[in-house]
């Protein structure tokens, strides 16, 4: 008898995805005063804002991961058979999540709003889809679900980077946020691993504050949004490979020098770039 192929709850699907659609909707319509904090740390003065596009971003990044939950939770295999525990494939779609609502947000005309709003319930909804694929080697996609959540781990962290680091607030702030950024897109990353979920977390702890301290060092140099962006990458990029590579049991020399040669080839295009610019 084959072997059943775990299927997607559609309905829980639809569900989060008009949930956040009308969350969006409303807060089009709904506009929220912002609101200003002031606070001393470290010997000196520290202003948050809260705006309604912040409250927004949070709103939807809640709903999407908590949404992910929800219907990762009907997989057949949840939660005993499965390789990593649930809580690790909650992250991408969460940061897609309020990604796509930060981005739609900035739309300048209601028409590229709404299209933007229908794209990003779309890509949710197929990030969602990927993560439930992976979550089973028994699933015929999983392997490019897998592939594909990888790219969109990166370029989620990319886009991180850049709008953290283009806010030129206090390293404080900005290592602070990237070093959360950096913690989170680990998580799923290193995920894959079939290990323990304290060593994830341990693991994925160490690269988010090395991330973090990087962000804080490249606060000094006079830099530009994307090239620092890039840079931070890169070292996101070696760091989370060079450790699953390790939690996978396949860091060999080969494997280094993949890593290497990769190191090498953005550094130049940042160079390239650099003197260009």
């Amino acid at each position: 008898m084959a072997e059943r192929i775990p299927r997607l709850n559609r309905d829980r699907l639809s569900v989060l995805i008009a949930l956040i659609l009308l969350t969006s909707v409303l807060f089009r319509f709904v506009q929220l005063p912002q609101v200003t904090r002031r606070f001393h740390l470290l010997g000196s003065p520290l202003e948050v804002n809260l705006t309604g596009t912040g409250l927004l971003v949070v709103l939807v990044g809640g709903l999407a991961a908590m949404g992910a939950r929800y219907i990762l939770a009907a997989h057949p295999d949840a939660p005993d058979r499965l390789p990593r525990p649930l809580v690790f494939s909650w992250v991408l779609p969460g940061l897609m999540g309020g990604m796509a609502a930060y981005l739609v947000e900035l739309a300048p005309t209601e028409v590229v709003w709404a299209g933007g709003l229908l794209l990003a319930m779309l890509l949710i909804g197929l990030t969602v889809a990927a993560e439930f694929a992976a979550l089973s080697p028994r699933h015929p996609a999983a392997t490019r679900a897998r592939l594909g959540l990888n790219i969109l781990a990166y370029l989620l962290a990319l886009l991180f980077f850049y709008l953290i680091y283009r806010t030129r607030a206090r390293s404080l702030v900005t290592a602070t946020e990237i070093t959360l950024v950096a913690f989170l897109i680990a998580l799923d990353l290193l995920g894959v691993a079939e290990t323990r979920a304290t060593r994830v977390v341990l693991y994925s702890g160490i690269i988010g504050l090395l991330v973090g301290e990087a962000t804080w060092a490249l606060n000094y140099w006079r830099l530009d949004n994307w090239t620092a962006s890039l840079l931070l990458l890169l070292f996101f990029y070696l760091a989370t490979g060079i450790t699953q590579q390790y939690l996978l049991d396949r860091l060999k020399p080969a494997v280094l020098l993949e890593f290497g040669l990769v190191t090498a080839a953005v550094l130049t295009l940042v160079l390239v770039l650099g003197i260009q610019g």
